[in-house]
C-alpha cells in the first residue's frame, strides 16, 4: 500500500470516528426551556371549542421548571427539554389523564428562551376570551385581570381556581369580596368549564 493511499484511508477512519462526536455537539445547541422562560403550545386533532384554551403561550416556573397547563392536574417539568421533548411528555399527560384521546401537539422554543428577570407574569387560561400570560402590576385584582382577557365566556363557570405557590383555592366569580382580591406575579388563574346546572345571578353578591 502506498503512503497516499494509506494516509487517505486514515483520515477517512478519522472523519468516521469524528462523525458522533459531531451529531452530539449540534444536539447540544438546540434550543432548550429554561427556568422563566417563554414556550408556545400549539394543539391539533382535539375539540374545537378547547383549542382556544390550551394553545397559546405559557411561562416555565423560575422556581421549579414546571409548566401549568389547563386540565391537567398536575404540572409538568419541562426545564433542560428540548421542543420534540415537550412535545412528547405534554401530549402523553393529556393521554394518560383522558383528557384528549389522539392530541397532536407542537412546540415552539425560541433561540436562547429567556425572559428578562423583571418581567413577572398572571397566567390566565380555560374559557376567558382570550387566554395570556398577563403582566403583572401592582395592585391588579382578580376581576381586572379577567376583563383584560376578555372576560370569561359563556361555557366558563363562575368558579374562578387560583394557583398560588402549588395551592389551589376557587373563587366565586360574582362574589364582590372574590373578585376584588389582589393578585400576585406568577399566579395562575383558571376558568373551568361551566356545569351544566350552574346558574349565573342577576347581580354581583357580598
Amino acid at each position: 500500500m502506498n503512503t497516499r493511499l494509506f494516509r487517505l484511508l486514515m483520515l477517512c477512519a478519522a472523519l468516521i470516528l469524528a462523525l458522533p462526536e459531531a451529531m452530539a455537539q449540534d444536539d447540544s445547541t438546540e434550543p432548550r426551556a429554561v427556568k422563566g422562560g417563554r414556550i408556545q403550545l400549539l394543539f391539533k386533532n382535539i375539540p374545537a371549542e378547547d383549542a382556544g384554551n390550551v394553545s397559546g403561550e405559557y411561562a416555565v416556573n423560575r422556581g421549579d421548571g414546571t409548566l401549568t397547563l389547563p386540565y391537567l392536574s398536575k404540572r409538568i417539568h419541562v426545564e433542560g427539554m428540548t421542543a420534540r421533548d415537550i412535545e412528547n411528555v405534554v401530549r402523553s399527560n393529556y393521554l394518560s389523564q383522558q383528557i384528549y384521546s389522539d392530541p397532536i401537539v407542537q412546540v415552539i422554543l425560541g433561540a436562547k428562551n429567556e425572559v428578562p428577570v423583571e418581567t413577572r407574569y398572571i397566567q390566565i387560561a380555560g374559557f376567558v376570551g382570550k387566554k395570556s400570560n398577563l403582566p403583572y402590576r401592582e395592585g391588579i385584582t382578580l376581576i381586572e385581570a379577567l376583563l383584560e382577557c376578555g372576560d370569561i365566556t359563556d361555557y366558563g363557570s363562575r368558579k374562578i381556581q387560583i394557583t398560588r405557590g402549588g395551592v389551589t383555592r376557587t373563587y366565586d366569580y360574582f362574589s364582590a369580596r372574590d373578585r376584588n382580591i389582589k393578585l400576585l406575579p406568577k399566579d395562575v388563574i383558571f376558568v373551568p368549564r361551566r356545569p351544566a346546572f350552574e346558574g349565573r345571578p342577576d347581580s354581583v353578591g357580598p
